[in-house]
């Protein structure tokens, strides 16, 4: 049974209606830009409703089926930047590479390579609707690409480099280094800094086996880092005794933000942003949020995690 039909099927929609999705969804997407933490601005493309439904059908029926290699650390359960720091917190010596434009540069090519070099049952159709349904057009190249917004990314993403990441794997276990991956975010650790000398020639190399990636580094984000820094992982410090924490700048910011949350000073965004902020520090620093507790009582944190007003 073709891959629309089961769709339809499934879905309960007539195998026509199918048709016309795949014929538009490339076209069908809600594009904005949100102000990046750092400087800049990332462009979000959300897909049409009944795109939507489509990819998440393909993640529930096709896509949850691959493999996602140990090391990525980003879009599948029990994953977590936690996880991904933790990871490394042994090592006092860090090495941090990056893709540039990791969604856009996985393109309808990169997944028909994928999919036909594993053999799968799909059919040339098949190959057709996912890459339809999952990538954007994209208005500069004319191709087609996937998105940061589209449900279907993430996980397709990591299935694309399980090569890449078993690839690069295989050396950091035969040579003492911690790898993980998180979405573009490559960490490398070991407890000799010598080791980590030959990781970018590692990656260049491992690119190249994997004949259905293009993906290139982001050299302006390189970053070697030991115990005489501030070792930060996806935004996570790590501290020389090898804790996690969210930094003494945050914690000053989030105490200051409370203070004023006491006065009645928040907007009701800035409260929600506080909320998050709060819940984040909780799940990786909960000592901190106890001595939060002993500063302002532990009714007004509750009232901050539980969204409340004062």
């Amino acid at each position: 049974m073709s891959l629309s039909k089961r769709i339809a099927n499934d879905l309960g929609i007539d195998q026509n209606w199918v048709t016309r999705i795949v014929a538009r969804a490339p076209y069908a997407y809600k594009t904005y830009t949100i102000k990046k933490k750092t400087k800049g601005h990332r462009v979000i493309s959300q897909p049409a409703r009944e795109t939507k439904a489509i990819q998440y059908w393909l993640i529930q029926n096709v896509f949850s089926a691959l493999p996602i290699h140990d090391a990525a650390t980003a879009y599948k359960e029990g994953a977590s930047i936690i996880d991904n720091a933790n990871r490394h917190k042994s090592n006092a010596y860090i090495a941090k590479f990056d893709f540039k434009d990791f969604f856009t540069s996985i393109k309808e090519d990169n997944i028909n390579l994928f999919f036909k070099s594993k053999s799968s049952d799909l059919s040339d159709e098949d190959l057709r609707v996912i890459v339809r349904i999952c990538c954007i057009h994209n208005r500069q190249t004319s191709g087609k690409n996937l998105s940061i917004g589209a449900p279907s990314s993430p996980i397709l993403s990591n299935i694309l480099l399980f090569d890449l990441d078993s690839e690069i794997s295989r050396y950091c276990n035969d040579n003492g280094i911690i790898y993980t991956r998180y979405a573009d975010d490559m960490t490398f650790s070991s407890s000799n800094k010598d080791k980590l000398q030959n990781v970018e020639q590692l990656l260049i190399k491992s690119k190249r086996k994997v004949a259905h990636l293009n993906l290139r580094i982001n050299h302006k984000k390189t970053i070697f880092l030991s115990k005489k820094h501030s070792r930060n992982i996806t935004g996570i410090i790590i501290t020389n005794d090898q804790k996690l924490s969210i930094g003494r700048d945050k914690k000053r910011t989030l105490s200051a933000t409370i203070h004023r949350y006491t006065q009645g000073a928040l907007s009701a965004k800035e409260r929600c942003n506080l909320q998050g902020h709060l819940a984040h520090a909780k799940n990786i620093e909960p000592l901190f949020i106890s001595r939060l507790r002993g500063k302002y009582g532990s009714e007004i944190i509750d009232k901050i995690l539980k969204g409340r007003e004062m």
